[in-house]
């Protein structure tokens, strides 16, 4: 961070400009600028040629991340989407290309085929274009059908001739998911029995997921309305949609075939192969559709309350401003225009004009919420946080005081995990304890045990840290009871805060370099004070690196002298900076959250496209980390368990990860293994074995191992068992001790979860024990860890579990928030968001680009 002395006072946030350009000079600047502008269209040659790109492939567009990150499934798809008038890929190109594929007659043909195969999708834009032609909906849905069933429509060639008639079309290629058609091919192969079809019970599964009665006969009105349905799963999951998903068509589609050709004309092109490139490398879709976001909540009541609450301060009588205020308040109002309450109005009003023509200004707010914002007040807060577990007098204190700060250090606190999990809280309310601790009930081992809940519920909770700060009835804030010994026990926190003082804080700085000079043993003089403090610094760095107990000199001065100043007329220089370090962001938080909620599809939009850039790594694992810590990936075994096949389909991958770890693989696998007969385990146990017996290796094993059971060697063991499906478990330990049988009936069992539709089932055993609850937990974590689109979809569509019950949907809103806070509280993430507003995207389209390393 810039120190000081080296701030300056930002002009251009206001957009001033001054022009004292003469006259006479003018014919000067304008051989300038030509001269300029030559020399910028050579280097850009020059550089265009040494880093030349290799020839793009369709893969790249294909590429997840690089695509995800513009918010769809090709990159090509966000190109058109967001696609400006100075842009060559937009979406009137994109008709044009409609426009010249529709004109083949190749194209007919294959609208014919797709809509025979079932494509609804297509036969919703078809209707919706032909009613753009003036027509009625049961005018355009009988020329779709004649178009099904006849391959003609009289309204053809005016569809052709009318540009708003191709923009249904435009929407159907640029909505549906890639796997859609992959997905409608497997449908008709199974349908028409083919002998490549996927099997019917993966089938099967897939319909039961779009709550459709699984049936082979359907008319072709009843085909279209499943693909409607199929179309809104998704492929995050690895389930039955995934399958359907890889399946691979025989045939041409109007949508592959429109993607080949666009793909093809853009690779083609220098010009556009070049906009292409060019564009990909500064994809902003996610900062952008942030910015928007940000703006718009700015405009609210509690846009208008965050800026005067930014420029007033703690007090709102300030009547001089100091530091950032300063800037801005000078940026909208000029140096000339001294600070007034009065003046707040007007000055709103210019900053609301100022963002929309000012991006920086739209970074100087945010940068709130990145590390550098809160260095004293997260130091001190971690100070707190690990002094209650091992620091006796904090403890103490805390007992006495920490449960004025506000409802949440009793309500909350209360039904977080950390306070549920502990022998010493668990059973207690707040209230009881304290009455516990007046007492002298409570052991010091106890102190520190109920510490350590303090402390973890403030490290998760950046409002309850705000209400330490911040006291809502007029009281004196609790922090200034902890504040002294804070800096006392952590070198951590007298460091931060002396570095605040150097660099962040020139009226600290000013106030406690004043009072210092004055006291009475006169060790810092005011030529000395910097020096002082770079070398009090010092000491404090290497007594940390060093995890020394004892401290240089001038550190342990320093320390004992900013106590002694803070517990003085320092004060309320400290509250000020804790106050507009910790309350500020936190009111930051809140108003983006309070946009966020007001349109939670629009989040769910922006966090999958988050997913995808490098630099939010942090931010979901600091997702998942809440999930886990909430007891929230119960809530979704719950939601599967509850016969949500969908939401099982999308979970499907986890699955495999606990397949990965063999202890938890066994667990499972051993209780199927041991399930009684009455036992809805028992239907997977019997679906696995059929499933192994049908691989002709695996019969003949059986056939001898039932042989020497006792079998009849005549007897067909299949046939046996589907008559008498009781006989596989007088059968089944033998089989397992082939190690070949029993490797391909565990991994069997494990199929049948995933794609055959059991998954509810399973659910529904594991939920009852808590050994099965935490091997789903850890599972997941790690899935959403490996897959971070996974939890958009899965949240997507968990509030169809237990349709209709309020405390669900409740529990669906409670974890949007959870996750919104864990995003916002991501210090790391906002900081990484604030340099490269790609989020990463830049460096990663340039390995692909030009083969960097």
């Amino acid at each position: 961070m810039p120190t000081w002395g080296q701030r300056r006072k930002i002009k251009d946030l206001a957009g001033h400009s001054h022009n004292n350009t003469r006259p006479f000079f003018m014919k000067q600047r304008v051989n300038r600028l030509v001269l300029c502008t030559f020399l910028s269209i050579l280097l850009n040659f020059t550089l265009f040629y040494s880093l030349k790109a290799k020839e793009i492939t369709e893969e790249a567009d294909l590429n997840p991340l690089l695509a995800e990150s513009g918010w769809a499934d090709r990159s090509l798809k966000w190109m058109i989407e967001s696609g400006e008038s100075n842009h060559f890929i937009r979406p009137d190109w994109m008709d044009t290309e409609i426009l010249e594929f529709l004109k083949n007659e190749q194209s007919l043909s294959l609208i014919q085929n797709d809509l025979l195969r079932g494509d609804g999708l297509l036969a919703d834009a078809l209707i919706e274009g032909f009613h753009q032609l003036r027509v009625g909906s049961d005018m355009a849905k009988k020329e779709v059908l004649e178009l099904a069933y006849e391959g003609k429509s009289k309204l053809w060639i005016p569809l052709l001739s009318s540009p708003q008639a191709l923009w249904p079309l435009r929407n159907y290629l640029l909505n549906i998911p890639q796997s859609y058609p992959s997905v409608l091919f497997a449908l008709k192969d199974w349908e028409k029995k083919a002998s490549e079809a996927l099997p019917d019970l993966v089938m099967e599964t897939l319909l039961k997921a779009i709550d459709v009665k699984p049936s082979k006969v359907k008319n072709l009105e009843e085909n279209w309305e499943i693909a409607r349905r199929l179309s809104r799963i998704g492929n995050d999951g690895r389930g039955a949609y995934f399958l359907a998903s890889s399946y691979m068509g025989n045939e041409e589609t109007f949508y592959n075939s429109f993607w080949e050709k666009a793909w093809e004309k853009v690779r083609k092109d220098p010009v556009l192969s070049h906009e292409y490139a060019y564009r990909l490398e500064r994809n902003k879709k996610s900062w952008d559709v942030l910015v928007k976001a940000f703006k718009e909540a700015l405009h609210s009541y509690e846009g208008k309350d965050f800026f005067i609450h930014y420029l007033v301060g703690r007090t709102e009588i300030r009547q001089q401003l100091k530091g950032r205020p300063l800037w801005l308040w000078e940026a909208l109002m000029g140096k000339k225009t001294a600070f007034r309450i009065d003046f707040a109005e007007e000055a709103y009003k210019r900053f609301l004009i100022a963002l929309e023509k000012n991006p920086k200004l739209v970074d100087f707010i945010l940068w709130h919420l990145s590390r550098p914002a809160e260095a004293a007040s997260e130091a001190s807060k971690e100070a707190l946080a690990q002094g209650l577990c091992k620091e006796e007098p904090l403890c103490n204190m805390a007992m006495e005081w920490i449960w004025e700060a506000g409802p949440k250090w009793e309500g909350e606190l209360q039904m977080s995990s950390s306070w549920n999990l502990c022998d010493q809280t668990k059973h207690l309310s707040p209230s009881s304890l304290r009455k516990a601790y007046q007492n002298g009930q409570l052991k010091r081992s106890d102190l520190f045990a109920i510490g350590d809940v303090l402390g973890n519920y403030l490290i998760r909770s950046d409002e309850a840290w705000a209400d330490l700060i911040y006291s809502k009835t007029g009281k004196i804030p609790v922090i200034e009871k902890f504040f002294p010994l804070l800096i006392q026990y952590s070198p951590e926190c007298a460091l931060a805060w002396l570095e605040s003082l150097a660099n962040n804080d020139q009226e600290a700085f000013e106030a406690f370099g004043r009072w210092i000079n004055n006291q009475p043993e006169h060790k810092v003089s005011t030529e000395q004070y910097d020096l002082w403090l770079n070398k009090a610094g010092d000491q404090l760095k290497e007594a940390i690196e060093k995890r020394g107990p004892v401290l240089g000199d001038e550190a342990q001065y320093f320390i004992d002298s900013f106590v002694k100043w803070a517990m003085g007329t320092g004060w309320e220089y400290i509250i000020n900076r804790l106050w507009f370090e910790t309350i500020i962001p936190e009111k930051l938080r809140k108003l983006i959250k309070s946009k966020w909620l007001s349109d939670r599809e629009g989040f769910w939009k922006w966090y999958r496209g988050i997913c995808a850039l490098p630099s939010a790594k942090t931010a979901i694992e600091r997702v998942t980390n809440s999930l886990v810590a909430g007891k929230d990936m119960e809530l979704i075994l719950q939601g599967i368990g509850s016969w949500n096949y969908e939401l099982a389909d999308i979970c499907a991958s986890n699955w495999d990860t606990i397949w990965e770890d063999v202890e938890k693989r066994d667990y499972i696998l051993n209780a199927i293994i041991h399930c009684d007969g009455l036992s809805e385990l028992n239907n997977i146990l019997v679906f696995a074995t059929e499933n192994t017996l049908e691989r002709p290796e695996e019969k003949v094993i059986a056939q001898k191992i039932a042989v020497v059971s006792g079998r009849s060697p005549t007897e067909d063991i299949r046939e046996t068992i589907a008559q008498d499906p009781v006989v596989i478990r007088s059968l089944l330990n033998h089989w397992l001790e082939s190690p070949q049988f029993a490797e391909h009936w565990k991994r069997s069992v494990f199929l049948i979860i995933k794609y055959g539709g059991q998954a509810p089932i399973i659910a529904q055993w594991m939920l009852p024990r808590k050994e099965a609850i935490e091997i789903w937990t850890d599972s997941l974590a790690e899935t959403m860890r490996e897959n971070p689109f996974l939890l958009q979809a899965i949240i997507t569509h968990i509030s169809k579990s237990i349709g209709g019950e309020i405390s669900w949907a409740k529990e669906v809103r409670r974890i949007e928030e959870m996750i919104m806070d864990a995003i916002l509280s991501d210090r790391i993430f906002w900081e990484n968001l604030l340099i490269d507003k790609t989020g990463g995207i830049e460096n990663e389209a340039q390995k692909i680009l030009y083969a960097l390393p």
